[in-house]
């Protein structure tokens, strides 16, 4: 199969790492054209087609990473145009709230809901004009809140309240919008976000003494606990991309329907649930 230069571009944040590389790894094997955004371009992989790859910088740190990269991929897709954007990137920022500095809240929301909405605004013309996709990635912590896990899922959260007004806002252009939400997936993002969160919890000294049991318990839990592997949010992307019936607002993932049912349940009983399924029901015990 010979790559084809006139097939629509789908644009993938997040591609130099975890499930976003393996998605675009994926689509440029089924023969797709990919642009590939990245924080750091160098770490991105361009896989041996068939489908063409072209990888550029997005960086929602940065003050004009969005319009510099919405340039850039306007400069790539602008001649046969521009199918879908997948929103994967996103980082996780976790620990005793009382711990974590504001600029570290701040940065959460930057990333995992302010950059993914503006890099859709920016390429909003483009996929108007394809009748195009966009496939948000969420997470099942959207529905319930874990503790030491509130700006991760907060953001999420958020995101799933934009990712509604982009779905009916959109749908006269044309635009179908999708939201998928992972549980607990085998990637290297946890173990970068704890070593974060121990970094802060060094410089609180009195928090760490107070949260360190519960963390630990949390961790022994997690630990036993089956976390899925990341193809199957590669699975339901590729199926939203296709349109073949997928839902609106998927949930995926080993234990994510189970959570999701918990948090229908009254607050006092499923905040009781959550505290015994992680280990927390002693060192999280109301009055202590």
């Amino acid at each position: 199969m010979q790559p084809d230069p006139a097939l629509k571009w789908i644009v993938v944040t997040g591609a130099s790492a975890g499930i976003g590389k393996a998605l675009v790894e994926r689509l440029a094997r089924e023969g797709h054209n990919v642009i590939a955004a990245a924080r750091d371009p160098t770490r991105a992989n361009v896989p041996n087609g068939p489908g063409r790859v072209e990888v550029v910088r997005l960086d929602f740190d940065d003050p004009v990473g969005v319009e510099t990269a919405a340039r850039d991929i306007t400069g790539i897709a602008r001649a046969a145009g521009l199918a879908a954007l997948v929103n994967m990137a996103g980082i996780i920022i976790e620990g005793p709230l009382e711990a974590i500095p504001t600029p570290a809240l701040r940065r959460q929301f930057e990333v995992n809901v302010i950059g993914p909405v503006a890099l859709t605004q920016a390429l909003l013309p483009l996929l108007a004009k394809t009748r195009g996709t966009v496939v948000n990635i969420g997470a099942v912590s959207a529905h319930l809140t874990p503790p030491f896990y509130g700006p991760i899922a907060a953001s999420k959260a958020a995101l799933a309240s934009f990712n509604d007004a982009m779905r009916q806002e959109f749908a006269p252009l044309g635009v179908k919008v999708f939201l998928i939400e992972p549980g607990a997936m085998k990637t290297g993002i946890f173990a970068a976000s704890r070593a974060t969160r121990d970094a802060w919890l060094t410089r609180r000294p009195d928090v760490e003494r107070r949260y360190r049991p519960a963390l630990a318990a949390m961790e022994r839990a997690f630990e036993k606990a089956s976390a899925d592997d990341p193809e199957v949010v590669v699975k339901a992307v590729v199926a939203a991309l296709s349109g073949r019936r997928a839902k609106p607002r998927a949930v995926v993932g080993k234990g994510a329907g189970a959570f999701v049912l918990m948090s229908r349940l009254p607050i006092r009983l499923r905040d009781r649930l959550v505290r015994s399924a992680l280990g927390l029901s002693e060192a999280l015990k109301p009055g202590n």
